[in-house]
């Protein structure tokens, strides 16, 4: 679990992993967790991440 507070952007949508800093040197650049925007955290899983995982949603009934 990370010690920092994701974007409000990514949270429900998004988990950080593997890592408790807030800023990752990924293929994509440098990312900050806590201003990431939804289009680099999906170009970020597309590029098979171990640092960010989605969150599977809950069925509303």
């Amino acid at each position: 679990m990370a010690k920092f507070k994701i974007s409000p952007e990514l949270e429900g949508k998004f988990v950080v992993i593997n890592t408790t800093s807030p800023v990752l040197h990924s293929r994509i650049g440098d990312v900050d967790f806590r201003t990431m925007t939804l289009a680099q955290a999906e170009e970020l899983i597309k590029s098979g991440t171990r640092y960010l995982k989605r969150v599977k949603e809950k069925n509303k009934q």
